[in-house]
């Protein structure tokens, strides 16, 4: 009967410890790749945090745009080359970023694959009610970037992604 006892109790204990070990696969283990070659240490994966299919209309001409401009607006990658095609978006929160030493705290890279390829990726301070810019991977401003002043950079979009 003891022998029953600690088999089941052995069983149990290796059925939680396999079943809370999350597979990476696919996508995510590309994304998860991807962060590893930048150098980061992986201390979190956030999974899938956002999928969408790009169009024009999310780039410019509301409220709701602002986080894809910020988003595209630190990529090297033009957007136009992904209209109409899903957007999907997974999380990590890494160490021994840029970041870091800046906000004295983690930092989440975003990585975004199309087609089951990396296209691109941004960067945030994981601070509980932090607002701002987004930055890219490697933790540079949009200013950098693109080599534009914010209002440069704003004015040209505008043009590129606006209704005119």
């Amino acid at each position: 009967m003891r022998r029953l006892y600690y088999g089941i109790l052995i069983s149990l204990f290796a059925l939680i410890f396999v079943g809370c070990g999350r597979q990476v696969a696919g996508d995510e283990k590309i994304a998860r790749q991807y962060v590893e070659e930048q150098g980061y240490d992986v201390d979190f994966q956030l999974g899938e945090v956002y999928s969408y299919t790009l169009d024009k209309s999310k780039l410019f001409g509301s409220t709701e745009s602002l986080p894809f401009q910020q988003a595209w607006g630190v990529q090297q990658a033009e957007p136009d080359l992904y209209f109409g095609k899903k957007v999907i978006i997974y999380g990590f929160t890494v160490s021994d970023h840029p970041l870091d030493e800046i906000y004295h705290a983690k930092t989440n890279v975003y990585v975004m694959l199309s087609e089951g390829k990396v296209i691109g990726g941004y960067s945030f301070p994981d601070v509980e009610g932090m607002a701002g810019s987004y930055y890219s991977v490697d933790g540079k401003t949009l200013e950098e970037v693109t080599g534009l002043s914010y209002s440069e950079w704003s004015e040209k979009w505008g043009k590129k992604y606006g209704d005119s």
